[in-house]
C-alpha cells in the first residue's frame, strides 16, 4: 500500500507574505520559515513552490529560489490573489532542465477577471504547451474551494490534469464530506488532491484540535480508498508562528 506520506506536498510561500498588506488574516507572531525549511519542519519531500503578491515579477530560479531538497515541483502557473501575469515560459524554461518539475497549479483560479483571462479554450492551449514543449509532459493543476461550489465552473474545472480542492472557511469543514461529493461530481471524477489549511484563513482565527485532526482524517480516509492522490499543506508561511493545529499536524504526518 502506498504511504500517504510519500504523497504529501507543502504550499510553499515566501515568508512573510501571509502577513503582508496589513495582515488581513490577522496571523500571529512573524513568519520566517522558508519552503526548503517546511520540508524538514515537517518531514515531507514535495513542494508547490506558489507566487504570492510579494512575487509579482520575479523568476522562480534567480529571485524567489527552487528548494534543493524537494523530489518533486509543482510551479505556479498564475499566483494568488490579483496576480495576473502567466509564468508559463519561465516554467518550460526550468522544466527542460529540472526534471523534479512535474506540474504547474493555478492559483486562485475562479474569480471573475480570470473567468475572462482564462475562458475553456485558453486553457486547453495552455495543457497543450504544458504537454509537449518541455519534451515531456509537465500537468496542469488548479485550486478550487467550496466556496467556489455555486459557481458555473464545470466547463473550466474539467479542463485540468488535477484538482486541489481546499476549505477556505473553517465553518465549512462541518460540510466537508458533501462538499467533496459535490466538487468529484462538477470535475466528472477527475483526479483530485485535497487541500489543507491548518489556520482559518476565511474566519481569520485558529483551527481547533478537533477540526484539524478530522481534517486530516477525512484525508486519509479518501487515499486509502484510492479516491485522491494526496494532499496539499499549507503552509511553511504559518508553520513557526506557533499555531497549535500546526503541532497536531506535524506528529499526525510522523505517525503515518
Amino acid at each position: 500500500m502506498k504511504n500517504l506520506k510519500d504523497h504529501i506536498w507543502l504550499w510553499g510561500q515566501t515568508p512573510g507574505s501571509h502577513h503582508h498588506s496589513g495582515n488581513t488574516y490577522l496571523l500571529p507572531g512573524v513568519n520566517r520559515m522558508t519552503p526548503e525549511e517546511g520540508l524538514d519542519f515537517f518531514g515531507i519531500s514535495n513542494v508547490c513552490r506558489v507566487k504570492m503578491q510579494t512575487d509579482a515579477g520575479r523568476s522562480f530560479v534567480d529571485e524567489m529560489g527552487l528548494p534543493e531538497k524537494a523530489k518533486k515541483l509543482c510551479l505556479s502557473l498564475v499566483g494568488a490573489g490579483d496576480l495576473m501575469d502567466n509564468d508559463l515560459e519561465d516554467i518550460l524554461h526550468i522544466a527542460k532542465r529540472d526534471s523534479r518539475v512535474c506540474s504547474a497549479i493555478m492559483d486562485d483560479f475562479i474569480s471573475e477577471k480570470r473567468m475572462v483571462l482564462f475562458p475553456p479554450e485558453e486553457l486547453k492551449k495552455l495543457k497543450a504547451r504544458l504537454h509537449t514543449d518541455a519534451e515531456r509532459k509537465v500537468e496542469l493543476w488548479s485550486v478550487i474551494y467550496e466556496r467556489d461550489l455555486c459557481k458555473p465552473i464545470e466547463t473550466r474545472a474539467r479542463e485540468f490534469d488535477l484538482t486541489t480542492f481546499w476549505t477556505w472557511y473553517g465553518d465549512n469543514l462541518a460540510a466537508q464530506a458533501e462538499n467533496y461529493a459535490r466538487i468529484r461530481e462538477i470535475t466528472g471524477g477527475g483526479r483530485m488532491m485535497l487541500g489543507v489549511y491548518m489556520y482559518d484563513y476565511g474566519g481569520r482565527k485558529p483551527l481547533s484540535d478537533e477540526v484539524m485532526i478530522r481534517q486530516l482524517e477525512f484525508v486519509r480516509e479518501k487515499f486509502e480508498a484510492g479516491e485522491i492522490e494526496g494532499m496539499v499543506l499549507c503552509s511553511n508561511c504559518i508553520a513557526d508562528l506557533g499555531l497549535h493545529a500546526v503541532d497536531v499536524t506535524r506528529e499526525w504526518i510522523a505517525a503515518l
